[in-house]
């Protein structure tokens, strides 16, 4: 039998989980269970990671995961990610149990040892701008003042990407996705490159808050002054979804 760990998010009830569990043991074999968000290094030799939740709760269970399958099970008000309903569960993990669903590889992004799936970030942590300077491969670097910077994959584009006007790419093109944050210029706009390239990011600010490095939302350090790190491709993640992109991605953003 498949072994499993099960991935929750951190606020459901006891009831609720222990539900959501005897479901799973029905058609896999659970040695473990993960409240999203704790740190412990748990469920590492499971063959399949569920996560039951939103995105935040699938972005943790790909972390915990470390290279191996993950599926998701939407039970938050977001499910880009996490793409099936709970009513699918017993049939989607049996199906998955058969060998009749094979997962999709998803490029992540690694900084300062840190995989990220959907993005990383850098933000200022102060109600002023800062100056943001991003070289792609060779290209020559731009540079613009604002409030920050986001490359994205193309996982990640429906994310923070999309919210700040950055374009949606369909998860199998081989890119990142660099949006600049609010940027003080009229003609700066989005840029799609390939993923072959590295992406530099330089930081210079006179203010006293420090630009704030994240990865899928968690915090990896503060900026120096002057201070630059490079994101390259990290090491793909193996993700289960459901295979019609545009309806999962259009019934949450009520288009036609």
């Amino acid at each position: 039998m498949v072994s499993c760990t099960v991935v929750i998010r951190d606020d459901l009830r006891t009831e609720e989980v222990r539900g959501y569990v005897e479901r799973v043991a029905k058609v896999m074999r659970v040695v473990d269970v993960v409240e999203a968000g704790r740190v412990p290094e748990v469920g590492r030799g499971a063959d399949l990671y569920i996560a039951i939740g939103g995105d935040g709760t699938f972005l943790w269970a790909v972390r915990l995961a470390d290279g191996r399958p993950v599926v998701g099970f939407k039970r938050g008000r977001i499910g880009f990610l996490a793409t099936f309903k709970l009513a699918e569960l017993e049939e989607v993990l049996t199906a998955i149990k058969r060998g009749e669903m094979e997962p999709e590889e998803r490029t992540r992004l690694r900084v300062d040892g840190y995989d990220a799936l959907n993005d990383i970030t850098v933000n200022t942590t102060a109600a002023r701008m800062i100056e943001v300077s991003f070289t792609v491969g060779s290209q020559r670097p731009i540079t613009f003042r604002g409030d920050g910077l986001i490359v994205a994959t193309p996982t990640g584009s429906t994310a923070y990407n999309l919210a700040a006007g950055g374009p949606i790419v369909l998860p199998d093109i081989p890119a990142f996705v660099v949006t600049p944050l609010a940027p003080h210029s009229l003609s700066l706009r989005s840029v799609v490159v390939s993923s072959r390239y590295d992406v530099r990011v330089k930081v210079s600010f006179r203010h006293e808050s420090l630009p704030l490095l994240s990865a899928d939302g968690i915090p990896v350090r503060h900026l120096r002054d002057g201070e630059e790190v490079v994101i390259t491709k990290g090491k793909p993640a193996l993700v289960y979804a459901t295979p019609d992109f545009f309806s999962n991605l259009f019934g949450h953003l009520a288009c036609p």
